[in-house]
Order: structure tokens, then C-alpha cells, then sequence
């Protein structure tokens, strides 16, 4: 919004408001508001700040150093140039926490994800946004910053139905400049907004539903460049679709994430009744008026954003400022601070902390081993917290094993229904075992009695692994999600639940991409449905009605015929619905039409097929049947049909051989040389 100036003055704005701004601010009624509030109510109060560890500083000193040390900025776009008093400014120590944060302490892609926002900044000209370029999106009130919630959190209201332009590239460049302008509004010691969307449709306006495009550039830059700001996302009147695709895909988003998004809910539990619109049940009646509510903030940011630079300059226009200090929380910056010299990043082996203060083993022995990788190896071993109340392996990767819903959980699936911004692909995988981890006992119990002696320790169960073990796993999705973790990491941590040993006599390669085939087949009357035009008509005339339906496929006309070949009271489960597209598009629509299978009634008069559909794609196949398909292997009587093998740099390949339908058998990526 603001351009840098001389050093002791304030950045002229760009399109500073008349004097009529503030007399229309002065002018609001106290029965209908219609300018921005100035500040939380008195009862509210921002969540503590947790300290940092010993490790998240070291990292943290590491990315000060770097930052400190740039001088240019990149930019393929014309754009390149020296570092500015906005790019200073806009660098806080608070900006480098949340980039920190965002990569799960990963320092050098922080530092890479920092320097890459930056550039867009630059390049987007997100400074050159003026109120006068933005006010005709605006006109409806189709966006509004109003209030602030329980915890200090300015509120971002989003109001499709109220859409009035047609889709272009500043529809984008108005969410973009909202959310720096609630970010102006942010009181001291709070980082983040609370966005508060009501999904009302509009009866009169077209246009109020976004291109894909455009909600794919919005998701990107909302990802990427301002990472860590969402605080809480309250949505009122949801339309059915999007209601029945949370429900579906809601226990495989992050427990965290998952906290944040309040669907339908008595919102006043999240913002104070006072400041909360009549739309979300509150008791703030607020009448939008562009004449009235534009102006007055611009003045109220104008007024909020010059404070904050005022005090930067003031404290010698630091780079990696506190934004404690800018927002007046603090009287000190961190001028006269010891200079931080440039070091290598923390080694990833060394001992790190967890949040719960406890030491963490690290993912390496001291002493070098001969199952050394070149790939990256989990932070922590085993994770702690209550994760870590089981048995946990550390494999060395040997082979991985493609399938479809790799590509669809690396390259389409949305971040916010992940733990970790990145998940690397590969469910099937075989390997050899670094280190096993065993929880310990639990203590012995106490008597109340002083004379009965304490009753003994339960012994520990013994470990079903030991190092050097070659162990066939199966990453389940909700692990996957949660973690951040496939076979195509080279080393991963996972649950001892999810692997078996090896027979004897067998080698990695025989058992490459068998647990997720032949589990789901195991059980199966296996039906080949390319051979024919009517499936449900030929299976009710080879066996009638079934007990229970199992499809490998997701056929879902199958599924719609399926009381025909199907008893009362038989649940259909299926691997999904298969797509004959991969896209963002096509993989929503999946999405819409597994949550209407799964929660649509089930009465035949309301359209229902009156039997239970029951999804079977995310499937924790035990230890029991992974052993049993493992033993038929070891027997002779199963094998892998594998169509290529690939080495580790060309697993991009492998995937486009994948995704072209053209492989017959798995498709093996080599992932380290074992054997």
C-alpha cells in the first residue's frame, strides 16, 4: 500500500482519502454501523505466544543470518533489484517464524519460500495496490473487514452470493489486497485473521461463483505467500455439496487444521455477539455502504499501517524487526541486538526437541553406518507425543510401487487437508530396517496399603522387529496425510502396525508392490468388468444376491444397480469412484459423488439405492492379513506382476507411464541399491 520515502517520514500513500473520510467515519449511526470497528472488545484476549525450543532458535538465528545478508532480489519478469525499504520492512522476525512454522522447521526451504514470496511481491506489485484500483470489486460489500474474535483475531467476512464483476485478474488482486489490509489491522501480539465466509447464494447477481482458475491462483498465493495467518475459518449456510465433501474427507485432515474450520456453528462461541453480523448470529447490525465504508478504511489502515512505520524508522529501520515493537506491544526493537554471523544450517541428524520439551533420538547413529542414504531422513525418531505409544520402524526404502493415488495425493490434493505441506507419494514399499523403537513399560502400580508390596511392572511387549529385518509395508493414507511421508523419501518412520518381515525366501524385489493388490483381492470374487455390457445384470444371473459387494474399481453404475446383486442390509464397498480424468475438477466431483454415496438416504423412494455404500480406498488392511498375503508369497502362490522398474531419478517418468494407462502390472521405482 505504501511506497518507502525519506527515512524520517512516513511512505506517501497512494491515494490518501479526502477529508470527507473521516467526517463519514464520524458520522456512522449506533443502530446501523457501517464503518470498520477500531479494536477487540475489552474481554477479549491473543493466545500466548509458546517459547522457543533450543532447536527452532538455532534454526531460527540460522534464517536471521541469511535473510540479513541479502542484498538483491530475483525476478524473472524485470523486476530484479536491490532489496527496498518495503521489502525490510515487510521481513520481520515474526515473518521468518511463520515460514518456519510452514516447512516444519525446515530452514533452507524457508529460506528459499521467503526470497520466492518476495519475488511475487515484487513482481504482483502487491504495494502498488490502491483503494481507488480495488473499490469497484468492492461496491457490493462483497468483502468486508469488521470486528475482531475471542482472541484478538481481525475478522475477513467473504460474501459470495454478493459477487459483481466478472471473473479477472483483479478479482485475485481484491482478495490480495484484503488481506493485507487486515493484516494492517492486526492489534499487538497477533498474527493471524479469523475469515468468516457465508455461502448465501445471490437471487438477482451472476458471476458469484469463481473459475477454477482463479481459485487455484487464490489457493497458491494464499499457500505460498501468506503462510501461518489463518486463525479460524467460520462458514454459515454451506450448500449440501460442500458440506457432504468435508464430512467425507474430515478425518484425513490435520487434527490442527481441522480445529480451525467451524461449519455451521454458533459462531458467537468464536467472536463476541457485539461484534459479530446479524448473517452469523450476532448482535452487530451492519449495513454495508460503499460510499460510507470505503474511505473510512482506508483512513482507519492509512491510520494503523503509518504508526507501524513510524515506529520502524524510529528503531533504525532493522531488518527482522519485532512486530511487537511496530505494533507498540514493546518500547524496544532489536536495535543494539549482537549481530548473527552466517552459519551452515543445523545438522538434520543432530538431536533435536520436541514440542512437549522432551529430547528426541535423532534419525542417525553416531557411528557411520553401512546403510547410509542420500535421502532425507525423518526429523525424529520415533515422532514423540502419543504417537510414539507403539512400536515405530526406521526403513531404508528399497523398492516402491506406483499407484494412481499417489499422483492424486502429490499433485491435486489441496494442502489444507494435510499435516505437512508436502506429502511424498507411495503407499506400497519394501526395505530393510535401521532401528526399531519399542515404547517402554508402564510403571508399577502402587498400593494404597503400606504393607502390600507394589505389584510388578508388566513386562514389555517383545519387539516384532530388529535391525536389519527386510520389512514389506503399507503406508495408509490417514498416516500419509498426517505425516508427510511415502517410500519415495528414501528412509521413513512408520508404525510397526503397517509392515511384516519378509520370508526368508524371498528377495525385496518379489514382494515390491504386493500388500495393496492383494490385500483388497484376497477376499474377492474377482469379476473382470471389461468383458461385460450389463455387469449387474450378468452377476445376478451367475450368483444371485450377495452378502457383501467389494469394488476394486469404484464402478459407480454397478453401485447404482446394485440392490439387484445385493442382499437387504449388504454394505457396497468400494476402492473410490473411478475417473476417467485427472484433474482438480475431476477429483472434486469424485469427492461430491463419494460423500452423496456414502450420506445420502438410502430409501429407494427419496432415490436411494436402499443399500449401505461404504468407501474402501483409505483401507488399514492389519497385520493379521498383511501377514497371511506375505505367507501365500513365501508359499509360491502369489507373485507380482510387474510391468518396468525404474531408478530413483527418473520416478517422474514412471509416473507418466503411470498415469497413461498403459502399464500392465506395477510399476517398481528403485529407491536405494540394497541388493
Amino acid at each position: 500500500m505504501a511506497t518507502a520515502g525519506a527515512a524520517s517520514q512516513a511512505p506517501p500513500t497512494k491515494d490518501s482519502p479526502t477529508e470527507d473520510a473521516v467526517e463519514v467515519h464520524e458520522k456512522a449511526t449506533s443502530s446501523v454501523l457501517k464503518v470498520p470497528l477500531e479494536s477487540p472488545t475489552p474481554e477479549s484476549h491473543s493466545s500466548e505466544r509458546p517459547a522457543l525450543t533450543a532447536d527452532q532458535q538455532t534454526k531460527l538465528d540460522w534464517l536471521l543470518a541469511k535473510v540479513k545478508a541479502w542484498t538483491e532480489i530475483p525476478s524473472t519478469k524485470g523486476k530484479a533489484g536491490p532489496l527496498t525499504d518495503n521489502d525490510r520492512f515487510w521481513l520481520t522476525r515474526d515473518c521468518l517464524l511463520r515460514y518456519l512454522r510452514a516447512t516444519k522447521w525446515h530452514e533452507k526451504e524457508s529460506e528459499k519460500r521467503l526470497l520466492a514470496t518476495l519475488t511475487w511481491r515484487r513482481e504482483y506489485g502487491v504495494d502498488d495496490l490502491t483503494f481507488d484500483h480495488i473499490s469497484p470489486e468492492n461496491e457490493t460489500g462483497k468483502q468486508v473487514l469488521l470486528g475482531y474474535d475471542n482472541q484478538c483475531r481481525p475478522c475477513h467476512y467473504l460474501f459470495p452470493g454478493r459477487q459483481n464483476t466478472p471473473p479477472s485478474p483483479r478479482q485475485v488482486q481484491h482478495l490480495v489486497f484484503m488481506v493485507e489490509r487486515v493484516i494492517d489491522l492486526m492489534p499487538p501480539q497477533q498474527e493471524a485473521l479469523s475469515l468468516l465466509i457465508d455461502f448465501t447464494p445471490s437471487k438477482t447477481r451472476s458471476y458469484t461463483a469463481p473459475g477454477l482458475g482463479i481459485a487455484r491462483e487464490v489457493l497458491n498465493i494464499l499457500q505460498n505467500h501468506y503462510p501461518e495467518r489463518l486463525g479460524k475459518a467460520l462458514i454459515v449456510h454451506t450448500p449440501w455439496a460442500i458440506n457432504f465433501f468435508f464430512k467425507l474427507i474430515s478425518p484425513f485432515i490435520d487434527p490442527h487444521t481441522r480445529e480451525k474450520l467451524k461449519f455451521n456453528d454458533d459462531m458467537t462461541k468464536y467472536v463476541p455477539a457485539e461484534q459479530l453480523v446479524t448473517e452469523f448470529k450476532g448482535n452487530l447490525e451492519f449495513g454495508y455502504d460503499h460510499a460510507s465504508y470505503w474511505p473510512a478504511l482506508q483512513e482507519l489502515c492509512r491510520k494503523k499501517h503509518d504508526a507501524r512505520w513510524q515506529r520502524w524508522v524510529a528503531g533504525g529501520q532493522q531488518i527482522c524487526e519485532l512486530e511487537d515493537y511496530l505494533t507498540g506491544h514493546l518500547e524496544v526493537g532489536v536495535a543494539g541486538a549482537k549481530p548473527i554471523e552466517a552459519t551452515e544450517p543445523p545438522s538434520e541428524t543432530a538431536e533435536t526437541t520436541s514440542e512437549t520439551g522432551v529430547a528426541a533420538k535423532p534419525a542417525e547413529a553416531a557411528e557411520p553406518s553401512p546403510l547410509t542414504t542420500t535421502h532425507p531422513l525423518p526429523p525424529a525418531f520415533p515422532p514423540p507425543g502419543p504417537a510414539a505409544a507403539e512400536e515405530w520402524l526406521l526403513i531404508r526404502v528399497s523398492y516402491a510401487a506406483l499407484n494412481p493415488g499417489d499422483a492424486v495425493v502429490m499433485a491435486l490434493l489441496p494442502a489444507v487437508f494435510r499435516s505437512a505441506k508436502a506429502t511424498v507419494p507411495c503407499y506400497d514399499l519394501v526395505g530393510t530396517v535401521l532401528d526399531v523403537w519399542t515404547p517402554p513399560p508402564p510403571p508399577p502400580s502402587s498400593s494404597p496399603s503400606t504393607t502390600t508390596a507394589p505389584a510388578p511392572a508388566p513386562a514389555a511387549p517383545a519387539p516384532r522387529f530388529r535391525p536389519g529385518d527386510t520389512a514389506v509395508g503399507f503406508l495408509v493414507v490417514a498416516h500419509m496425510l498426517r505425516s508427510g511421508s511415502g517410500a519415495l523419501q528414501g528412509t521413513v518412520a512408520l508404525p510397526a502396525k503397517y509392515a511384516v518381515r519378509l520370508p526368508s525366501n524371498r528377495v525385496p524385489r518379489d514382494a515390491a508392490g504386493l500388500l495393496l493388490t492383494a490385500c483388497a483381492a484376497c477376499l474377492l470374487l474377482v469379476v473382470d468388468y471389461t468383458q461385460h455390457a450389463n455387469l449387474a445384470d450378468e452377476l445376478a444371473r451367475r450368483y444371485g444376491q450377495f452378502d457383501a459387494v467389494i469394488d476394486a474399481f469404484g464402478d459407480q453404475a454397478l453401485y447404482k444397480s446394485c440392490a439387484r446383486i445385493l442382499k437387504p442390509g449388504g454394505v457396497y464397498s468400494a476402492a473410490g469412484v473411478h475417473s476417467a480424468t485427472f484433474s482438480v475438477w475431476a477429483v472434486l466431483k469424485v469427492g461430491l459423488t463419494l460423500a452423496a454415496n456414502a450420506l445420502w438416504p438410502r430409501t429407494k423412494w427419496l432415490g436411494g439405492t436402499g443399500r449401505t455404500w461404504k468407501a474402501a480406498s483409505m483401507m488399514d488392511p492389519g497385520v493379521e492379513l498383511m501377514e497371511r498375503v506375505v505367507g501365500l508369497l513365501g508359499e509360491g502362490k502369489l507373485r507380482v506382476a510387474v510391468d518396468s522398474e525404474w531408478p530413483f531419478d527418473k520416478a517422474l517418468d514412471a509416473f507418466d507411464v503411470l498415469l497413461s494407462g498403459r502399464a500392465r502390472g506395477k510399476i517398481l521405482i528403485k529407491v536405494n541399491d540394497d541388493e
